[in-house]
């Protein structure tokens, strides 16, 4: 209500009001007079909101990677007391190592950018599995796990690096991805018989092949017509 002298108004509808009336007759709102005293009661909102704390988010990942570097050390330890020297830890820490590159080392930064991380990952994928084939006395490493981890690390950066800074032709780029992956999965077929069995045939990597041109081509298909792009769009939110 709003008070003008002596007289009070509805808020409301306008009528005038007496000083001892509580609500209005017209419309029955309830009638404030801001020379009269306030009721006692809770506030509607408390009259100072808590202070918020800084809260530093960096400190779950100073503990995470101090219990990194004290399990890492105590699996070197442990392997040094157990036999004659380094053999299985370089497994357990090189996985300790990479799990903490792929998930630890980009909550670090505020904004990370993919096209930075996911190339250094595989290179350390790279590295990791070169320690195995070396430690294994094995010969599959450049004929086999090179092409394979290096292949998709190379496929994997490209469709992120065009994602993030291409700005149109999501289609094109997502249809070309996954006719590059068929792709990608003929020539895994073909490393894996070069490399472990004398076969030179390709046979499960036709089915995905063919799944990967179909899809792909529909993709491509959805970027070059419109009115099928939009109705895409429409229907999953694109």
């Amino acid at each position: 209500m709003k008070s003008h002298g002596l007289f009070m108004y509805c808020m409301k509808c306008g009528v005038e009001l007496a000083a001892s009336e509580r609500t209005c007759p017209l419309c029955g709102t309830a009638a404030y007079h801001p020379e009269l005293p306030a009721p006692d009661g809770a506030p509607t909102y408390p009259p100072r909101y808590p202070e918020r704390r800084h809260i530093n988010r960096h400190a779950p990942l100073y503990l995470i990677s101090l219990l990194a570097v004290m399990i890492g050390i105590q699996l070197i330890v442990l392997d040094i007391r157990t036999g004659a020297g380094l053999s299985w830890s370089y497994y357990a820490t090189g996985g300790l190592i990479l799990g903490y590159l792929y998930v630890v080392l980009p909550l670090w930064f505020r904004r990370p950018n993919p096209v930075i991380f996911v190339p250094c990952d595989f290179a350390a994928t790279i590295l990791y599995v070169l320690g195995i084939n070396i430690l294994t006395g094995g010969d599959w490493f450049m004929s086999f796990a090179f092409p394979v981890v290096g292949g998709f690390g190379l496929l994997t950066t490209t469709v992120l690096a065009l994602c993030r800074y291409v700005r149109r032709g999501y289609f094109f780029i997502w249809g070309g991805a996954v006719l590059a992956l068929g792709g990608y999965l003929v020539l895994l077929e073909m490393f894996i018989h070069i490399t472990f069995s004398p076969a030179h045939t390709i046979f499960w990597s036709f089915y995905p092949l063919v799944g990967c041109i179909l899809f792909g081509a529909f993709l491509l298909l959805a970027g070059i017509c419109r009115p099928l792009r939009e109705a895409l769009a429409k229907k999953f939110f694109l």
